[in-house]
């Protein structure tokens, strides 16, 4: 971060603004741009010699704008405190008009989001194969050593495990998934090596950490597949202390595995 003394005050210029707060170059021109909204400081100093500067259409000239870090650090926390806040839910802390005890299939579940049948199929895509590897860790495998075993079946060169009514295969998608954790496919086990003892690599995975959708309470089969649904306290929970916005909730990734001594 580049520092200059400018008339008594120690200044840095935007890449150093980016740095004080922890956010991107961008992200600090947005700011800039819409300070009447953002309250973000204007500048101790504005070059208007040297590289970098050009000439305006009314002939004046700019260039690097310089900030005084003491405006920087008093304009941090309650920019932070807003990104949090709108980082929340919409819903978040509100009071529900959900029962608890009830199951919400697919389209109750959507409309408590206030989001389509569509989007909400997307959100059950983008969350089955972290269901489906959460459910091999935790029910239909041996945790050994650095090796997942899983207790699967082969047939015809798929390696498969049912899990109640549904059929999970051991492919592409669940292999993406443990290798998020460092997990590499093992056909011989079958199942999963890591660097890390298994318990320790997949600790997120095993504590319910990584969910996008929370994986439905109940299952059964029905005519197009598989037919979900939640209990109200489920999805009571999931939205009021999801991340991101109501129709965009932020996909949690998985924690990368920790260092070994």
């Amino acid at each position: 971060m580049q520092i200059r003394i400018i008339r008594g005050h120690e200044c840095t210029d935007r890449p150093g603004v980016a740095e004080l707060l922890n956010r991107t170059g961008q992200t600090v021109v947005n700011l800039a741009a819409d300070r009447a909204a953002t309250g973000f400081p204007e500048p101790w100093h504005t070059d208007t010699t040297g590289r970098g500067v050009r000439t305006r259409s009314d002939g004046s000239k700019t260039g690097r704008e310089w900030y005084r870090i003491t405006d920087i650090t008093a304009f941090k926390p309650g920019y932070l405190a807003r990104v949090a806040e709108t980082g929340q839910a919409r819903s978040h802390d509100m009071p529900l008009a959900i029962d608890p005890d009830t199951l919400y299939d697919v389209n109750a579940f959507a409309n408590l989001l206030h989001i389509t049948r569509g989007a909400f199929s997307r959100y059950v895509d983008n969350s089955k194969p972290v269901w489906h590897a959460y459910a091999i860790a935790t029910r239909h495998a041996t945790l050994d050593g650095h090796r997942l075993i899983a207790k699967a079946t082969a047939d015809h060169g798929r390696w498969l495990i049912v899990d109640d009514c549904e059929e999970i295969e051991l492919g592409a998608k669940l292999h993406g998934v443990f290798a998020g954790y460092g997990g590499t496919w093992q056909p011989q086990l079958p199942g999963y090596a890591f660097p890390a003892p298994a318990a320790e690599a997949l600790h997120s995975l095993l504590a319910g950490n990584d969910f996008y959708l929370p994986p439905p309470d109940d299952r059964e089969p029905g005519k197009r597949g598989i037919r979900r649904r939640w209990l109200g306290a489920t999805a009571a929970a999931f939205i009021q202390h999801r991340r991101g916005s109501t129709s965009q909730p932020r996909q949690l990734r998985p924690v990368a595995p920790p260092a070994q001594p």
